[in-house]
């Protein structure tokens, strides 16, 4: 009796097991000490601390596999990361001064903005090589992607415009005129609109994606750097350096409805990928916020290291569920009571046998 105590234990071990949802995690760069702090979901806590080359600053999560790639902007390279591990794999050289980095949709490659060699480094994800370099602008800062796959826009923080690359032959085919001191790109999960922060107008400047054209400006707080969308489209946050807010718009109208209060110089932001939390990169105080979207309020601070302020994605996918309380998927549920029934059988037949 007492050996299939373990086996039944076992089998129901292996049933919480499976249907466990993947945890997502939160790398937040530090430009000055030099390292990435890694953050759980939804606690928030810093999980592991790995040192990186100089002056880390862009990050951008693969979509199809466990890899973040960071750009060294003092360095001039881009670590690419296994997020299981936290090795870094492998070390890619490109331009000078990388200060941003985007991955496209399908994974296939990434795009990485070298500021002081105006240009942009395409990387074939495969073999970690570059395929292809793009040479246009001023001072380009900032590379976002549209969800499917069609172009890349990169903000230029001294020419004040976005340039649109079509990804397909890596073409230049519109610079657009936006605000004063562009950083932060986004673009809408249907891809119809993207958002630039200007940070030197504080406002937001929405561009159709349709038509390459500035359509609609948006006032939000002083200093905006960084905006980034709801999975669900209908809104979008963006951080505010100077005021120490988030500010909150409601995507249907472009209305500001919301304002969060966090710690000083907020920066970096990015959204689990079910919308549940937000992370900011507080780099001013050297803090993170974790925001919970379904009231806007700050659940917890967590100290990281110096000047943190990741520009990119930097949240990787999988929905933040609390592991406190493991839940049984429908078909686990189903599972473990046609367990509990053959083992009652099995008793009845031993007792049966037994009586005989």
């Amino acid at each position: 009796m007492m050996g299939r105590v373990p086996l039944f234990i076992l089998l129901i071990t292996l049933l919480y097991t499976a249907s466990a949802h993947a945890q997502p995690k939160a790398y937040i760069v530090n430009f000055i000490s030099d390292d990435v702090s890694v953050l759980s979901c939804p606690g928030g806590q810093v999980i592991d601390t790995i040192a990186l080359g100089s002056i880390p600053s862009g990050t951008a999560v693969s979509p199809t596999e466990d890899i973040i790639y960071i750009t060294n902007a003092g360095s001039g390279n881009v670590s690419v990361i296994n997020t299981n591990t936290h090795q870094i794999l492998e070390t890619i050289v490109v331009g000078t001064f990388p200060n941003s980095a985007a991955v496209t949709p399908d994974g296939s490659f990434l795009y990485v903005v070298n500021s002081l060699s105006k240009s942009v480094s395409v990387i074939d994800t495969s073999t970690n090589e570059i395929v292809d370099t793009i040479f246009f602008g001023t001072l380009p800062s900032i590379v976002g992607i549209t969800p499917d796959g069609s172009t890349a826009y990169v903000g230029d923080a001294l020419a004040d415009t976005v340039t649109a690359i079509r990804i397909s032959d890596n073409s230049i085919i519109a610079t657009i005129p936006v605000g004063r001191a562009p950083l932060g790109i986004a673009s809408s999960p249907d891809s119809s609109v993207l958002y630039v922060a200007n940070q030197g107008d504080n406002n937001v400047s929405v561009i159709s994606t349709s038509t390459n054209a500035v359509i609609d400006l948006i006032g939000v707080g002083v200093g905006p750097q960084v905006p980034v969308f709801h999975p669900n489209g209908e809104l979008a946050y963006v951080t505010n350096f100077f005021s120490n807010n988030v500010s909150v718009i409601r995507t249907a109208d472009r209305t500001i409805i919301d304002t969060i209060s966090v710690q000083s110089g907020p920066g970096g932001i990015d959204i689990t990928s079910d919308g549940e939390f937000l992370y900011v990169a507080n780099s001013d105080s050297n803090t993170v916020s974790l925001i919970a979207t379904d009231d806007n309020t700050v659940i917890r601070t967590t100290e990281v290291g110096e000047s943190p302020f990741p520009l990119g994605r930097f949240v990787t996918p999988g929905a933040c569920v609390p592991r406190a309380v493991p839940s049984l998927s429908k078909w686990g549920i189903l599972t473990l009571f046609g367990l509990f029934a053959v083992f009652g059988v099995i008793a009845l037949r031993r007792k049966s046998i037994f009586q005989s």
